[in-house]
């Protein structure tokens, strides 16, 4: 007999393996297995699934107390060896007397013995889900691991998601496939996190949805979201195994049905499904022949629960947090009739209202729950302040901002309406004056489920980041947890935290998966007051490694939003950060003050009579529509509200889709010159041949086609080659990319893949990528080199699975160094083509009619560049200079289409780099040793706006670009000025870089002409 155990991050599952010709066992052994009918693996033996157990967090000792149980059930020496698979399987194997074995590899013998006729297998496990595709190979047929994909630190998708849905709905989770079967419809709940799938339940059960639809949805949602998120695109083959033990729901079951469109036949459900990985080590411990019957380890001493030892941080306290709530007087008595200033921030959780006189003085606060209702709430709002202030009082302005920013400020008639960041900006400096004679430089906002960042430069917004779609490290994530624990979050969460002297270090985690860990440290002895402390913590590194991501934080730290009403919190940062952290007063409602503001600042500069309709709502005539966004796997619930022929929405969680432009009513005064660039190279594509005697080479429309394309066109077609581009980037284009990049390169490089594929699967010839080593340069006192992913993109293609064998005939790679002149890159290219019969001639030929094609486009650049600047100087109008390497400025799948946005929705003057006058300026004096050809180019243009204080500069870049994270720390030292970093990655929602963009625009007055008179 053989024993496989497979120890989850939730369970623990025990398998029996018998090899063909072992005694049959007992009808009363047998009587005691979970399953005593067992699984055949033809050619191999018989399994049997033991049992199933959770581990409530102590594999450790509920795994030995099992093993010995089963030890003594089998019969002692009957079980010749034990394998152990799965999360803690390694740890366990020396305690037990087992061997490892590699969870994939189990699971993968399992199924291929069970199911040969699988090709995909689906696991969902409690926290783990994966997507493995098998094919065949070799001349047996032997089925393998083709490729894979599995779940990061995110529970959607996995069986603690619907676990943890299910018990907020006091239901047991085996009674949910069950219930789902009788449900008429579904509703629909967010998919990609347990916080909005929370505030959708919420929601649905108000609008009247059963218990049953409900569950309905969240079984959708995590077919969705396992489709998009962790099979990503991909098209499973038939047939698929649906492993796992989430796949004991039915309602599960049929949803992935649904989700992927599969028939009853291309789908199976194994007879022991949940087992399969276990099934799988028991399996494989046979082959380890000739080992003795294990020693099975005694169970670990159990301690008392106040002994056990838990890893810590260290104690929380507030010695370096400043709390200016008390530095606040009451506000100044109502005299005459003042005019006044209102300011609403409606975000996801909570609606905010402030108003301020023209001194800034907060007359009145309010801080209330969204709900999902914003028109209602803002209704109640506004009668609320009617209430309190009557007709003693003139609004003289209306300002709106957060997430329901358009729809409320159509609603109200705002004067003005802002992004989040310049409202959060615009409050916060104000206060900092007032309060602490120090400008702020970094903002931490935390608030219900948005967390943001905001980076400060002499007032200028540099840098933002926030979360995407999950909600750990916000406000929903300590009050999920709070409430789990039985403990009030206002008050006696920070009291309990502040007074505990070991915090746990629970790390940063899922709010899901988090919720498990409190469960098994509570199970194992932990004191609640040392959980509510870890926890303070955890919402803090969440923050800092979720939201933050390494970015620069400065010296003058406000933490603020409604996370900040907890003492623990800020106390948790300085811990952290080793800073001192200043608690703003009325942290909560600091958008909504920096709205009244924003409005008082423009109603002094235009004197404009405010649009404001009263406080009354009912008196607006407004229609609503619901629909549902399918934009991604969330399928928000939208609400559109039609006021006249303005539309406006309200609901969308992962994105600024449905949001209006912040439009300035601005010109351009130049040429859309990203759009004539573009077009310019379009037609040089166009008027290229296709076809040639030699045959046609295929070129990658990626990397450093958007600057070279010229040269290569006139060396190509000059040597008898037709030149075949590659269409512009789609979204199946970067997919492909995404699916065959073999590291874990740059976007650019990932799109580069995916322009490979296009034309491979289009029949060239051969592909043509150079191994360009360096470019020329004037500036011959250092280096001119490319990126090392650059420079060796030709060998990373040439190592994709897919394409090796392909690319051996018909990749064309020269490795050429454009610094050393003509007479080297003859020899370079020679050694290339010269087996194809090219002649060193022809060779020398096609690199002049390539420098005559490259001078063509330089003196385009030229000329339209001097023009634009010219305009723009002579306008005094406001420039967006755009730095980059080309191909992050001319693909506009790559940057989303940001530089047009740039122009259409707020009529920027957008100047890329290369058409700046840029190649004769030396950097020495910033950086003597840039050894980077576009380093220096970017710095170069840096240095260039240093006295142009009109031009304005944005920074496209991507992470995991190496070179620019060095080249970046220059460019403030060069152009003596605050810029914004835009770094994309590939998700396809703009709406963070927008909202980037609009604020960095405004805080440099270009959104706010009125603020600059």
């Amino acid at each position: 007999m053989y024993l496989g155990i497979d120890v989850g991050s939730i369970s623990m599952k025990f398998s029996l393996f018998l090899p063909e010709g072992s005694t049959e066992l007992s009808a009363d052994l047998r009587g005691t297995f979970l399953d005593p009918e067992g699984v055949a693996l033809p050619g191999a033996g018989k399994g049997y699934n033991l049992s199933y157990d959770r581990l409530l967090g102590d594999p450790v000792r509920k795994v030995p107390e099992r093993l010995r149980r089963w030890i003594a059930a089998l019969g002692e020496g009957n079980v010749r060896a034990i394998a152990v698979t799965g999360r803690s399987g390694r740890q366990l194997a020396p305690l037990i007397g087992a061997t490892y074995e590699n969870d994939f590899r189990c699971l993968v013998k399992a199924i291929t013995a069970t199911h040969p006729e699988v090709r995909t297998i689906f696991e969902m496990g409690g926290e783990n889900a994966k997507v493995i595709r098998l094919e065949a190979s070799g001349d047996a047929g032997l089925l393998t691991v083709k490729d894979y994909d599995t779940n990061g630190d995110c529970a959607a998708g996995t069986g603690s998601f619907i676990d943890q849905q299910a018990h907020r709905m006091k239901l047991q989770v085996e009674q949910v496939g069950e219930m789902v079967a009788h449900a008429a419809s579904a509703a629909r709940i967010a998919g990609r996190c347990s916080v909005f799938a929370k505030s959708d339940m919420i929601h649905a059960q108000q609008k009247g949805y059963s218990p049953e639809e409900i569950l309905k949805g969240l079984c959708d949602a995590v077919a969705r979201n396992f489709k998009s998120s962790i099979n990503k695109g991909k098209d499973p083959v038939p047939k698929i195994a649906l492993v796992g033990g989430l796949f004991e729901n039915s309602g599960v079951v049929r949803a992935i049905r649904d989700a992927f469109g599969f028939s009853a036949e291309d789908v199976v459900v194994p007879r022991g499904f949940a087992h399969m990985g276990a099934l799988g080590a028991a399996a494989a411990s046979s082959e380890r022949a000739g080992r003795e019957a294990p020693g099975i380890a005694e169970s670990p001493v159990v301690e008392e629960p106040e002994e056990r030892a838990f890893p810590s941080w260290a104690p929380l306290t507030t010695e370096n947090v400043v709390f200016l709530r008390d530095r606040v007087q009451p506000p100044p008595k109502l005299e005459g009739r003042p005019e006044v200033f209102l300011g609403i921030d409606v975000g996801s959780v909570s609606t905010n209202f402030a108003v301020t006189d023209w001194d800034g003085n907060l007359l009145k606060e309010i801080y209330v729950g969204t709900q999902g209702r914003p028109v209602q709430v803002v209704t109640d709002g506004l009668k609320e302040l009617w209430d309190v202030f009557g007709d003693t009082i003139s609004i003289r302005g209306v300002g709106t901002t957060g997430s329901g920013r358009e729809l409320i400020g159509e609603l109200v008639g705002a004067d003005t309406v802002q992004d989040e960041i310049t409202a959060h900006k615009t409050g916060s400096t104000f206060i900092s004056r007032r309060y602490f004679d120090a400008s702020v430089d970094t903002i931490f906002e935390i608030g219900g489920q948005d967390s943001k960042f905001i980076g400060l430069e002499d007032g200028v917004v540099t840098d933002f980041a926030m979360n995407d779609a999950c909600a750990a490290g916000t406000g929903s994530f300590l009050e999920e947890q709070a409430e789990r624990l039985g403990i009030r979050i206002k008050g006696e969460f920070a009291e309990m935290a502040l007074s505990s002297n070991s915090p746990v270090r629970m790390g940063e985690r899922c709010t899901v998966f988090m919720e498990q860990d409190l469960n098994n440290y509570l199970y194992r002895g932990a004191r609640k007051h040392d959980l509510v402390a870890g926890l303070a913590y955890s919402v803090v590194m969440n923050y800092l490694n979720r939201v933050v991501r390494g970015r620069k934080i400065g010296e003058t730290i406000y933490f603020q939003g409604g996370t900040a009403y907890n003492d623990a919190v800020a106390a948790a940062f300085s811990q952290v950060l080793g800073r001192k952290i200043i608690v703003p007063p009325h942290n909560g409602v600091i958008g909504a003050i920096g709205m009244a503001l924003l409005a008082r600042d423009k109603v002094r500069a235009t004197k404009e009579a405010t649009t404001f309709r009263g406080f009354d709502l009912s008196k607006v005539d407004y229609r609503r529509r619901e629909f549902v966004c399918k934009g991604c796997s969330n399928y928000c619930d939208m609400q559109e509200i039609l006021i006249g022929d303005s539309r406006t929405y309200w609901g969308d969680k992962c994105s600024e889709k449905y949001r209006k432009a912040a439009r300035t009513g601005t010109v351009p005064v130049i040429d859309d010159l990203v759009a004539r660039r573009i077009e310019w190279m379009d037609r040089l594509v166009a008027e290229t041949p296709t076809s040639g005697a030699r045959g046609t080479v295929g070129f990658p429309r990626a990397m450093y086609f958007h600057e070279r394309f010229p040269f290569w066109k006139g060396v190509l077609t000059r040597m008898g080659f037709g030149v075949k581009v590659s269409p512009r980037t789609d979204k199946a284009i970067a997919r492909e990319g995404f699916e065959r990049t073999v590291a874990e390169p740059c976007y650019p490089i990932q799109v580069a893949h995916g322009h490979v594929g296009a034309l491979l699967a289009s029949g060239v010839d051969f592909l043509f990528l150079p191994n360009v080593i360096n470019s020329e340069t004037a500036h011959t006192h250092t280096a001119s080199q490319f990126c090392p992913w650059g420079q060796t993109l030709p060998f990373v293609m040439a190592s994709v699975p897919k394409w090796e064998k392909e690319l051996r005939q018909k990749l064309l790679s020269p490795t050429v160094r454009f610094r050393d002149g003509e007479k080297f890159i003859v020899e370079d290219l020679f050694d290339c083509f010269g087996p194809l019969g090219v002649s060193r001639k022809e060779i020398r030929e096609g690199i002049r009619d390539g420098y005559r094609e490259q001078a063509r486009l330089g003196r385009f650049l030229e000329v339209a560049g001097a023009e634009a600047i010219e305009r723009v100087e002579k306008a005094g109008a406001d420039a967006i200079v755009l730095l980059g390497r080309p191909y992050n400025l001319y693909d506009r799948d790559v940057n989303l289409n940001i530089p047009a946005k740039l122009r259409d929705q707020y009529g920027g003057n957008v100047i890329p780099i290369d058409f700046l006058p840029v190649d004769d300026i030396d950097i020495r004096d910033v950086n003597d040793n840039m050894f980077w050809n576009y380093g220096r180019k970017i710095i170069a243009a840096a240095k260039w706006c240093r006295n142009r204080p009109k031009f304005h500069m944005i920074y496209i870049t991507n992470f995991k670009c190496g070179p620019d994270s060095f080249v970046r720390h220059f460019i403030t030292k060069a152009s003596g000025s605050p810029y914004l970093t835009l770094q994309f990655d590939g998700h396809g929602n703009d709406a963070g870089y927008v909202t980037r963009c609009e604020a960095y625009l405004d805080s440099k007055g270009v959104l706010r002409p009125w603020a600059q008179q």
